[in-house]
């Protein structure tokens, strides 16, 4: 298994719910260690790890010259996982709701695990075809008649388990041939797999903005996108860019319109993509031969973008996207390589960032060292009062 897959597994049968990230952030936080000048946590507990620029050429402390005059790139993927939540006990089966959102018809059957007072594996019952009529077989059952049971009386689960305990899948990575791989959470941990890789490229590389990689919490169980909101507004970038999943070619889905697995990342480009942005992403991959697909949005791309692009007095915003199949289920499969090309792609844009980029996106709000830089703008004429 390559570095790269090991990693991803590590992060996908690592458990974390929206809301309840902090076993994945303790593995985040152990691997920016190794990677970033400096590590920061924020209230809500998204985790910031910081390369400061190398362009100019700085002390040798870079924690000591913390580069407040160069400009900050953010570059952001969400660390928590659609899940479940027990919402009550009813003769020791435990009834639950979902955090993010799942097609029903997935569940029944499905391994899970309570992380309750002790973790406890469980499986969420089926009824048996024998007993359905020819009706019910063609049914799906809502979630409130969904159960999940874990062998225990009614008793022994109350003592154990709590309402509002996360649920999450009891699914471990299966390598598939020729460099597929499916598993549990790959949204949005794949993302943060290639947020690492892309850390681990730029420690012998030049570059002349601050890299403020971030792995984001609560982006599955709300429209608010709470953690890319909150960390951007403290980072107060000059340009973000967000790493998600995609959908990818699959039976049964538009051929003409998706990505297919192994053909590289997605460079999304619509209203919520700054078009900055998307040209030096699409440059960054030309100039590199770096195999992509563009992705075409009318409006919300339903990731941490849509609220980036608004957090604090706007921030210019971009989208890669990693090819996934089968996505909120417990068999999200991918392509190694479109991780590893997405990081190499995020290379390339950061690397080929200047101080004037900055300048040409802020203009008079870009703070060059320690004199503010300002466009002129042409003087109005002063108009005499009226009697």
């Amino acid at each position: 298994m390559t570095a790269l897959a090991d990693l991803l597994t590590r992060f996908s049968q690592t458990h974390g719910t929206s809301g309840n990230e902090d076993a994945v952030r303790a593995l985040v936080v152990r691997e920016f260690q190794k990677l970033a000048d400096d590590i920061q946590i924020t209230t809500h507990g998204s985790v910031i790890g910081i390369r400061y620029a190398t362009t100019p050429p700085r002390s040798k402390s870079r924690r000591a010259a913390a580069s407040s005059d160069a400009p900050r790139l953010l570059v952001e993927a969400h660390i928590d996982e659609i899940g479940l939540v027990v919402t009550g006990i009813q003769d020791g089966f435990i009834r639950f709701d979902e955090i993010g959102y799942w097609d029903p018809r997935v569940l029944p059957s499905q391994n899970v695990l309570v992380h309750g007072r002790k973790t406890l594996p469980g499986v969420i019952g089926a009824r048996p075809p024998h007993v359905l009529s020819a009706s019910e077989r063609k049914e799906t059952l809502p979630l409130p008649e969904l159960f999940i049971d874990v062998g225990m009386s009614d008793v022994r689960v109350r003592a154990l388990v709590n309402i509002g305990d996360s649920i999450t899948m009891d699914r471990q990575v299966t390598p598939l041939q020729n460099d597929f791989y499916s598993g549990k959470a790959f949204d949005d941990r794949a993302a943060l797999v290639a947020l690492l890789e892309f850390l681990r490229q730029l420690q012998n590389t030049p570059h002349a903005w601050d890299v403020y990689a971030v792995a984001n919490v609560n982006e599955e169980d709300s429209a608010l996108y709470l953690g890319a909101l909150t960390s951007a507004f403290q980072i107060r970038p000059h340009v973000a860019l967000c790493l998600d999943v995609t959908h990818a070619y699959q039976p049964g889905l538009a051929q003409d319109e998706l990505a297919r697995l192994g053909q590289g990342p997605c460079i999304a480009r619509g209203a919520n993509v700054h078009p900055f942005v998307f040209e030096k992403l699409r440059q960054a991959a030309l100039s590199e031969a770096i195999p992509h697909h563009i992705n075409v949005y009318g409006g919300d791309t339903e990731t941490n973008a849509w609220m980036m692009q608004v957090a604090g007095e706007g921030i210019p915003t971009g989208l890669v996207e990693i090819p996934l199949r089968y996505m909120h289920t417990p068999v999200e499969t991918l392509h190694l390589d479109d991780v590893a090309r997405a990081a190499e792609l995020v290379r390339v844009f950061a690397t080929s960032l200047t101080r004037e980029d900055a300048l040409a996106l802020h203009g008079e709000t870009f703070v060059y060292g320690a004199q503010q830089t300002k466009n002129q703008k042409p003087k109005l004429p002063i108009r005499k009062k009226r009697r």
